[in-house]
C-alpha cells in the first residue's frame, strides 16, 4: 500500500497505481504480487488494516491517446479481466478516479466517512445481511436478527423488541399479541409468527 488513511477503527490501505503502471503491472504480473501482499497485510507501520482498495488514477483515454495499440478489443479485454480478477478473485475493491481533483475527492470522502464508521454499517436491504462485528452491543444483535424477517425494518424490530423484551418472548406470542404492537397488521403477524413456529 501506498496510502494510508487512519481511523478510529484501523486503517485503509490504498494501492494507488496510475493507469500506465496498471497497464504494466498486469502485463507483468506485479499486480497480482501486489494486491496478495495487501490482502496478507494485517498491520501496517502500526496500524491495524480494516479495509484494503485499489485506486486507478488517471485516465485510460488519455493514455491511449499517447500509444499506438494495435488491438483496442485485446487491450480493453485485458483491462476489464485484471479488473474482475482483482475484485472476485483477490476481494479487493477498486475505483478509477480519472484525475487529480477526482484523487483528491476520493481521499476526502473516504476519510470523512472513515471518521463517521459509515463504511461499517449494515446495508438497507432485506435480503443480503453483511456479518455484524462481535463487538456489538447485545441489543443491537437481537435488533439485526429481528431486522431480518421480511417486511420487519429496524424501527420495528426495536419497537418488538421494546413491547415484548426478548426475541425468545416474541417467537412465543401469539398472533394476535403481536399485532397489538404498533404497525403490525394481521399480514405482518402471520409473516413473524410463522417464522418462528
Amino acid at each position: 500500500a501506498n496510502v494510508l488513511v487512519v481511523g478510529g477503527r484501523g486503517a485503509v490501505a490504498i494501492e494507488r497505481k496510475t493507469v500506465p503502471d496498471f497497464v504494466s503491472s498486469v502485463r507483468t504480473n506485479r499486480l497480482w504480487e501486489q494486491l496478495l501482499r495487501l490482502m496478507k497485510s494485517d498491520k501496517i507501520l502500526g496500524y491495524e488494516i480494516a479495509r484494503r482498495i485499489l485506486v486507478i488514477h488517471g485516465s485510460f483515454g488519455e493514455y491511449l491517446e499517447g500509444l499506438h495499440e494495435p488491438d483496442l478489443g485485446k487491450f480493453w479485454a485485458s483491462v476489464m479481466g485484471a479488473m474482475m480478477e482483482t475484485l472476485y478473485v483477490y476481494g479487493t475493491p477498486l475505483i478509477v478516479a480519472e484525475s487529480d481533483l477526482a484523487f483528491a475527492s476520493f481521499l476526502r470522502i473516504m476519510v470523512q466517512r472513515e471518521e463517521r464508521n459509515a463504511n461499517e454499517k449494515l446495508p438497507p436491504s432485506r435480503w443480503y445481511r453483511k456479518n455484524v462485528p462481535l463487538e456489538l452491543p447485545v441489543k443491537d444483535r437481537k435488533v439485526y436478527v429481528l431486522d431480518s424477517i421480511p417486511l420487519v425494518g429496524e424501527s420495528q424490530a426495536r419497537i418488538l423488541l421494546e413491547r415484548f423484551g426478548t426475541i425468545e418472548k416474541i417467537a412465543k406470542a401469539t398472533k394476535e399479541e403481536l399485532q397489538r404492537v404498533p404497525g403490525i397488521g394481521a399480514k405482518k403477524a402471520e409473516l413473524i409468527y410463522g417464522i418462528f413456529h
